[in-house]
């Protein structure tokens, strides 16, 4: 006799970014991509953001960019380390309350161009300064066999 036993949490460790990762290996597995490339510095692959409280900021995006990854080094004289700046990838201007917040050493990878053309940044904390380190990558698709 076959008996099936049905999870009730589906994410028992609470981290659908794991089997989110996996999924997206799929994906570019079947797709046949090698997956994504460092665009070099020469061509624009690398900008260091600074980040105030009193604008907004956008990206510098080259022209093959399809992702980036974000790290964030915040002030060191902020009052709350784990929180320094808040973005919005909706096109939409964040402010110190609205947004999704990173802190010091925090590490975010915006994917899709869409997303990075949308991508706006400000700090939280008045008159502190923050730096994004941003690497931007393309995509290398296998050509057709």
């Amino acid at each position: 006799m076959n008996t099936c036993k049905l999870q009730k949490n589906p994410y028992p460790h609470q981290n659908i970014g794991i089997l989110l990762n996996y999924i997206e290996e799929l994906v570019l597995i079947s797709a046949k991509e090698r997956g994504l490339i460092p665009i070099p510095e020469r061509q624009g692959g690398y900008q260091d953001l600074k980040v105030l409280s009193s604008k907004a900021q956008s990206l510098r995006i080259p022209e093959e960019a399809v992702s980036a990854t974000i790290m964030v080094e915040a002030d060191q004289t902020i009052f709350q380390k784990n929180r320094a700046i808040r973005f919005k990838e909706n096109g939409a201007i964040p402010t110190s309350n609205s947004g999704f917040a990173l802190g010091d050493n925090d590490i975010y990878t915006i994917v899709g161009k869409d997303n990075l053309t949308n991508f706006n940044v400000i700090g939280i904390e008045e008159s502190k300064t923050h730096f994004l380190r941003i690497q931007y990558y393309k995509t290398a698709q296998i050509p057709p066999q």
